[in-house]
């Protein structure tokens, strides 16, 4: 058993917590927080190897100074990781701080690879309004995205505006400059895709005010804005923040990391399994296509208790330990249920075909999965049609465009959490349903349509062509029909 306060502790704490906030974050489709299931999952992209390296240690000396170094490097990555890492470290019982070598302070601005400055995200203010009014033509700036959210219980917004630079970019500017706004504790939304030409931004301390064209308005409590400008160093900031800016070859850098042998044998195998559930819970999070296509909570539960499991399992030796990796791989499996039987064999496979294992390894894997069919994709079995009343989590409108001369055609995507439909309990969980609409010829939205559930209509206007409207047109989407 693993003590309390040792750096071994808290970094398998750290994979359990979060096995658990992405389970309460994905437990029910009327309180789906993707942004909190992409942010978790991802902070075991670089990490789950060095926790099993951490684990299977010869001495426990040895395996809490490999776990001193996995979590310095995973809090290197800035302060939102470190503070989220403290957090769920001390709602485990942890003390963290104290473990980790001191913040490194980061500069306010930083180079590219040909030392010009580049552009950070900043507060939205009255300043950074000004900032941005004097470099960008607000007035003929178009929307190129809009996306509004509810996170959990709070509405979120995020708007691409494409606004043509005032100042001279030069020959190798390259495409227009996109401003993306970052809106938290959104309040009021009116939008409109015929009225999407022109913005005004109103900052004040209590208060974020965008209006976009002669009618839409976006109203939040904060928000924060990132300039995609190539040329930003060109511009009047850009040339004040470069007098500011030390040399690129001056700013600190994040230590790499260091090379490691990997885990052996069925410790090999079930990092593998962490770290492939860990991604595909990650591109639920990230693309909000595949929001209803990968059961997220079903994951998160198979893999629950994993971090203190593993430290247990990697404290054994030789055969021990390789009997206990097994037995944690085939509980997962277990855990998992029918549903992500098949999905747990393929990825075995996949792993014993693509990894150098110990022939007894290898052998074990074809039992486990000798009687399992394996699928190529993992989905969750949703109808076709949509619901018939519903609590709209998402809205995404993108304009057709072209951005690196790659052309883009405009699109919706509209997610979706419907009670259970069919002979299911009404006590069941809520589910989430992604709609996806191409050739959008009309994106209409108000802040109203996330207020609670509405009726949903699909009335189809020609053959080709599909209306989607959510209460009295609150959100009112046509285009193609949607591609599921």
């Amino acid at each position: 058993m693993t003590r309390q306060g040792t750096a071994l502790g808290a970094l398998g704490s750290l994979l359990d917590r979060s096995l658990a906030q992405i389970a309460e974050a994905s437990a029910d489709a009327r309180t789906y927080d993707r942004r909190t299931i992409n942010k978790v999952a991802d902070a075991w992209d670089n990490n789950t190897f060095p926790l099993f390296h951490a684990a299977t240690a010869r001495t426990s000396v040895g395996r809490e100074r490999r776990a001193r170094a996995a979590l310095a490097w995973m809090a290197e990555l800035g302060s939102e990781r470190r503070s989220w890492m403290v957090e769920q470290a001390a709602a485990a019982g942890h003390p963290l701080e104290r473990l980790l070598p001191p913040p490194v302070a980061r500069p306010l601005r930083t180079r590219d690879y040909q030392g010009h400055v580049t552009p950070s995200v900043m507060p939205l203010t009255a300043d950074a309004a000004l900032e941005l009014a004097t470099d960008y033509d607000l007035a003929a700036a178009e929307v190129r995205s809009l996306l509004i959210e509810r996170v959990g219980t709070r509405l979120t917004g995020s708007l691409v505006l494409v606004a043509p630079r005032r100042y001279d970019g030069g020959a190798q500017a390259g495409d227009p400059p996109e401003l993306h706004l970052l809106l938290e504790n959104t309040i009021d939304v009116r939008f409109d895709s015929d009225d999407r030409r022109g913005a005004v931004l109103r900052c004040r301390a209590e208060e974020t005010v965008i209006g976009v064209g002669a009618r839409g308005r976006l109203r939040a409590t904060s928000g924060t804005v990132y300039l995609d400008d190539p040329a930003w160093h060109l511009s009047t900031a850009g040339r004040a923040a470069d007098q500011r800016t030390p040399p690129r070859e001056k700013r600190p850098r994040r230590t790499p990391e260091r090379r490691r042998p990997r885990p052996e044998g069925a410790a090999l195998v079930a990092a593998r399994l962490v770290h492939i559930v860990m991604l595909e819970i990650r591109v639920a999070g990230y693309a909000t296509h595949y929001a209803d296509r990968i059961p997220v909570r079903l994951l998160a539960g198979a893999l629950v208790g994993a971090g203190t499991d593993i430290l247990a399992a990697g404290a054994l030796r030789g055969g021990r330990r390789e009997r206990a990796f097994r037995d944690l791989v085939e509980t997962w499996i277990e855990n998992g249920g029918p549903a992500l039987a098949p999905w747990f064999t393929d990825e075995l496979r996949q792993v014993a075909s693509s990894e150098l294992l110990p022939d007894t390894t290898r052998g074990w894997i074809e039992e486990v999965t000798a009687q399992r069919a394996a699928l190529p994709h993992l989905g969750t079995g949703q109808d076709l049609d949509p619901p018939l009343e519903a609590e709209l989590r998402l809205a995404e409108y993108t304009a057709a465009h072209t951005r690196n001369r790659t052309p883009r055609d405009s699109s919706a995507v509209v997610v979706l959490a419907h009670p259970p439909t069919g002979q299911g309990s009404p006590s069941r969980c809520w589910r989430l349903r992604v709609l996806d609409v191409d050739d959008v010829s009309r994106f209409r939205l108000r802040s109203d349509a996330f207020g609670g559930p509405h009726q949903v209509r699909t009335d189809g206007e020609a053959v080709s062509r599909e209306s989607l409207i959510l209460g009295q047109g609150f959100l009112d989407v046509r285009g193609s029909k949607p591609r599921r």
